[in-house]
Parts: structure tokens; C-alpha cells; sequence
């Protein structure tokens, strides 16, 4: 009797198991369809920021949409958000290089929401020919809405501290004050020797005087 209940518990099990593994392996390739949905982003913004095309990102932005940029500005306004980029370009670039490589993790898929994440490498040329390297971090969430993904929210960041960009910056202006207050040192040390002089001068006839009358 026990032995029968027992082929029995297996034949059970084996049935759900051939049930339910279809429908597994349908999820399995719809999951890896979504993961590979969302990497093709990779390559959409690395072209859209190195090439200074952010239109390329409009048809995949959720409405509404946010980003919050390193420079702690927040947009949820398309136009808004790429006259910014352009004008930080343009005081950063000039007509120098920018070029970012995303380095994914492999994003977390509830349903249709989606959370992507990782870091980026980041590399600057100045129109000056200054040269920088630097690393950021970014999230970014999607909604899939009518089977495509959308961007819903951005969010980058960077270490102020660690930005050659900065450390760069506030060195020059570190050196010009110095350079600006040695000059200054140098005229004030001048002027004052000048004064101290030109005083001695009138000070000694004055002395002399009664000596000659």
C-alpha cells in the first residue's frame, strides 16, 4: 500500500513538474528578451553623450520623465535638460572630445519596472588639450509600457573630491593666487620701500638747518 502511494507521489510530482516547466521556460526566454532590450540603452546613450546627440534618447523617455545630472541639477523638462547639457559642454569641452563607456550590472526586473545600475568610465580632452580621466555612478529606471521599454528616471553621480576635473581647476586657481600674491607682494614691498625712501629724503634737509644757518 505504501509503495503504491508512493509511485503515485511520483507520478504526481512528475506531472506538475512537465506542467509547470513550459511555462518556466517561456518566462526564462521573456526575461532574458527584456535583459537584452535594456542593454541595447548601453549603446544608445554612449553614442547619444559622446557625440553630443541627445536627441536620440527623446523617443525612449518615459512621460513623465526625471534626471538628476553630477552637477546635482534635477530636469523633467527634455528641452531644458539638453540646453543644460549643452551649455555645461560648452564651458567644459569647447571644441574638445567627451567620450563615456557604461559598465552595467545586470539589472533588476519586477514586472514592468526595471532598475539598471553599474558605473562609467569617462574620458575628457579640453579645447585646451587638457586631458582627463574620471569614473561616475548612475541608475536609471525603466517602465515597459506597450512591450518598450521607457526611461522613467537618471540618476548620476561622481566623488568631488576624486574628479581630476576639480582637482585640476582648483589647483590653477591655487596658483594664480599664488603667482597674483607674490606679485602683489613684490609691488607692496615696493611701494612701501619707495615711501620709506622718499620720506628719509625729506626728512633729512630738515634736520640739517640749523647747522647751516
Amino acid at each position: 500500500m505504501r509503495t503504491m502511494l508512493f509511485i503515485i507521489l511520483l507520478a504526481s510530482l512528475a506531472f506538475l513538474r512537465a506542467s509547470l516547466l513550459p511555462s518556466a521556460i517561456v518566462q526564462d526566454k521573456d526575461d532574458e528578451a527584456d535583459h537584452q532590450a535594456l542593454r541595447e540603452f548601453k549603446t544608445l546613450f554612449e553614442k547619444a553623450a559622446s557625440e553630443n546627440s541627445l536627441e536620440l534618447m527623446k523617443p525612449h523617455l518615459h512621460e513623465p520623465f526625471s534626471v538628476v545630472t553630477y552637477t546635482d541639477r534635477e530636469f523633467s523638462d527634455f528641452e531644458k535638460f539638453k540646453a543644460r547639457w549643452q551649455k555645461t559642454r560648452d564651458e567644459i569641452v569647447g571644441n574638445g572630445s567627451y567620450k563615456v563607456t557604461l559598465l552595467p550590472e545586470r539589472s533588476e526586473i519586477y514586472g514592468d519596472i526595471a532598475v539598471a545600475h553599474g558605473d562609467s568610465e569617462n574620458v575628457l580632452i579640453t579645447g585646451a588639450g587638457n586631458e582627463y580621466h574620471f569614473t561616475s555612478h548612475w541608475t536609471a529606471v525603466f517602465r515597459k509600457v506597450d512591450g518598450q521599454w521607457k526611461i522613467v528616471r537618471v540618476h548620476s553621480s561622481l566623488d568631488p573630491f576624486g574628479n581630476p576635473m576639480v582637482v585640476g581647476e582648483v589647483w590653477r586657481k591655487v596658483t594664480q593666487v599664488g603667482v597674483g600674491a607674490g606679485v602683489g607682494g613684490l609691488i607692496l614691498g615696493g611701494l612701501v620701500a619707495y615711501l620709506l625712501l622718499r620720506r628719509r629724503g625729506r626728512a633729512t634737509p630738515a634736520a640739517t638747518t640749523p647747522a647751516n644757518s
